[in-house]
């Protein structure tokens, strides 16, 4: 969990500017300091006490969120689009339809879902439930928020047992 870096969402923005959740004093400093640079180990290192529980709670709240590791591992490069290939007489235009976009998912449901499964998952993981729960927690959608699990079943599946960890992840199926 040390190496993780987490960022603010957009309720931990609006956390910090109108203090509406009642988090305790040490858990809105630590929810000040997260950036999206400073892994864990930073913020150990500012001496704010209990950070991995601080960061549980703020994770558990939405007001975080782990950085994907592709985008901390190196910036953005600016890529040159390919230049289309100049247009014939002979070239024909064929216009596609636009694809509608996709069936909104009600994300409040999926956020019930997933602090369900965040607090089903903390007696079995404890302190490593953010590491564990990481692509839980950053699923956008119900498919990935299944794979996800998927993933975890398998982790669950080394202490308790195959069977065990199947009937736990079930419950959380939704």
């Amino acid at each position: 969990m040390s190496n993780l870096v987490f960022r603010k969402t957009e309720s931990g923005k609006e956390e910090i500017a109108l203090r509406k959740a009642g988090l305790a004093l040490a858990t809105r400093q630590l929810l000040i300091l997260v950036n999206g640079v400073d892994s864990v180990q930073a913020l150990l290192a500012k001496g704010l006490g209990d950070v991995r529980g601080h960061l549980d709670t703020l994770l558990a709240l939405r007001l975080i969120e782990p950085v994907p590791a592709a985008s901390k591992a190196a910036p953005p490069t600016a890529v040159a689009a390919p230049t289309p290939p100049p247009a014939t007489a002979a070239a024909t235009v064929v216009a596609t339809p636009p694809v509608p976009p996709p069936e909104p998912e009600d994300p409040q449901q999926l956020l019930a879902l997933q602090r369900r499964a965040y607090q089903t998952l903390q007696p079995h993981f404890g302190p490593d439930t953010p590491t564990v729960a990481q692509a839980l927690l950053a699923a956008r959608t119900l498919a990935d928020y299944q794979r996800a699990l998927g993933g975890i079943e398998a982790k669950l599946a080394i202490y308790m047992g195959r069977k065990q960890a199947l009937r736990e992840v079930q419950a959380l199926r939704g």
